[in-house]
């Protein structure tokens, strides 16, 4: 009876994990520190769970995306703002889609709406969903009761924290764009010097 108990936490743990966000690895933690769970599986299935619920919502963005824009208009103006920043990085905004508060459910659509080719999109979001697994697994097992407390406290900014990490990483990608397009600017107008250079006699 305990082996179906357990089996069937990690399903719920994993199953919930796209829906619940911290909640799920936070009460794993806690439970595994009680010694109910193991540690290790709780990640894997938190892990793979979240994986999973955030590759089904890529493939919507990837073959739904303009029909959700004309069913749901309030999706317009931050859709925007998702693909542009997807576009321009798209592995970091892969790699980041567990991890944007706010936007859990629009980055992941906004991947797939901006043709992020698949492989990447998978193999980055699984590290993303690992690593943001871990964070909050082994916040839980340290902190237990106190970190779901201040979790809950949390959840109220969401929107604005969401909001806040998108913008800045939309600035980085700008600011890293501006400074790549410069720097090919200066190769380019290092090479017609020598090329004009050469050609004087």
């Amino acid at each position: 009876m305990w082996l179906a108990d357990a089996l069937w936490s990690y399903v719920a743990l994993g199953a919930s994990a796209l829906f619940v966000s911290e909640r799920a690895p936070l009460l794993g933690g806690l439970a595994a520190a009680d010694g109910e769970l193991r540690v290790a599986v709780v990640i894997v299935a938190i892990t793979i769970g979240g994986w999973v619920g955030t590759a089904a919502l890529y493939a919507l963005g990837r073959w739904r995306w303009e029909p959700l824009r004309r069913r749901f208009p309030s999706l317009r103006a931050p859709g925007t703002v998702a693909l542009r920043t997807v576009r321009v990085n798209p592995w970091r905004s892969s790699l980041i889609v567990r991890f944007a508060f706010g936007a859990r459910f629009l980055l992941p659509i906004a991947c797939g709406a901006a043709r992020v080719s698949v492989p990447v999109y998978l193999v980055a979001s699984l590290i993303g969903s690992l690593v943001w697994t871990v964070v909050f697994v082994g916040i839980g097992h340290a902190f237990g009761a106190t970190a779901e407390a201040v979790y809950g406290r949390l959840k109220q900014y969401e929107m604005v924290v969401g909001a806040v990490l998108v913008l800045g990483v939309l600035l980085a990608g700008l600011i890293v764009q501006r400074r790549v397009r410069e720097a090919r600017a200066l190769r380019r107008a290092r090479r017609e010097a020598e090329a004009r250079r050469s050609v004087v006699p």
